[in-house]
C-alpha cells in the first residue's frame, strides 16, 4: 500500500509498520479506511446517505494518530461511533467517538431511504389507508399497532425505541460492557419526529 497516495482524497497513512501482517490488514486500518471512505467517498454517499456531510477531525486524517487512539480504546469486536454521545454528530474526533457493542451500535441505524416521507419507525399500508409503525428488537420486528394518523405511529414507536434504548443500557451498563458515558447518553436519548 503506497503511503503517499490519499485515501479517498483527503487520509493520509502516515504509520511506520505495516497495515497488512501475513495478507491481512489490521484492524485499526480497517476501521479508520471505512471511516474516511463513509465521510469522503461519493460513491459510498450513494450508497448511506445519512454520511453525507459527515467529517474527521483533521488529526485523525493521520493513521498514525487514530491508531494511537484506536490501540488505547478499542475493544475486541466492538464498533466505532459517533453519535450516541452527541446526537446527531457528524463529527469523528476523541471527543465524539466511543467503541460500542454492535447490538447498541445497530439501536442508532436509521433507514431513511426505507421509510419515504414518514416519520422515522412509520410506513403506509394502501391497502388499508392505515399507518402503521414497528420496531426491531434484538432483530426482531415487534409490529406496534395500525394507527389513523403518522403522529399516532410515530409516537408508538417513539415510546417502544426510547424503552428498549434504556433496557438494552441498563443490561449492558450492568454487565460492564459499556462505558458510563455510553450508558448516561442512551438513559437520556430522544426520539425526535425529524430523526
Amino acid at each position: 500500500m503506497c503511503k503517499k497516495q490519499l485515501i479517498f482524497g483527503i487520509g493520509v497513512n502516515d504509520y511506520d509498520g505495516h497495515v497488512r501482517i501475513n495478507g491481512k490488514i489490521i484492524k485499526s486500518y480497517d476501521v479508520w479506511h471505512s471511516m474516511i471512505e463513509r465521510c469522503y467517498s461519493k460513491k459510498s454517499h450513494k450508497k448511506r446517505p445519512t454520511y453525507i456531510g459527515c467529517k474527521v477531525h483533521k488529526e485523525w486524517l493521520y493513521f498514525s494518530n487514530f491508531k494511537k487512539w484506536f490501540d488505547e480504546n478499542y475493544i475486541g469486536g466492538y464498533e466505532l461511533d459517533k453519535d450516541i454521545l452527541f446526537k446527531g454528530n457528524k463529527w469523528y474526533c476523541t471527543d465524539t467517538c466511543a467503541f460500542v457493542p454492535k447490538e447498541i451500535n445497530s439501536l442508532f441505524t436509521k433507514h431513511d431511504s426505507k421509510r419515504g416521507n414518514f416519520p422515522i419507525g412509520v410506513s403506509y399500508k394502501k391497502e388499508i389507508k392505515k399507518f402503521y409503525s414497528s420496531v426491531s428488537i434484538n432483530g426482531v420486528i415487534k409490529n406496534l399497532g395500525f394507527f389513523n394518523n403518522d403522529k399516532e405511529a410515530f409516537y408508538a414507536y417513539k415510546k417502544e425505541k426510547e424503552k428498549n434504548i434504556k433496557e438494552m443500557a441498563e443490561k449492558y451498563f450492568k454487565d460492564r460492557l459499556i462505558t458510563e458515558n455510553i450508558y448516561n447518553a442512551m438513559i437520556s436519548y430522544k426520539v425526535d419526529i425529524n430523526d
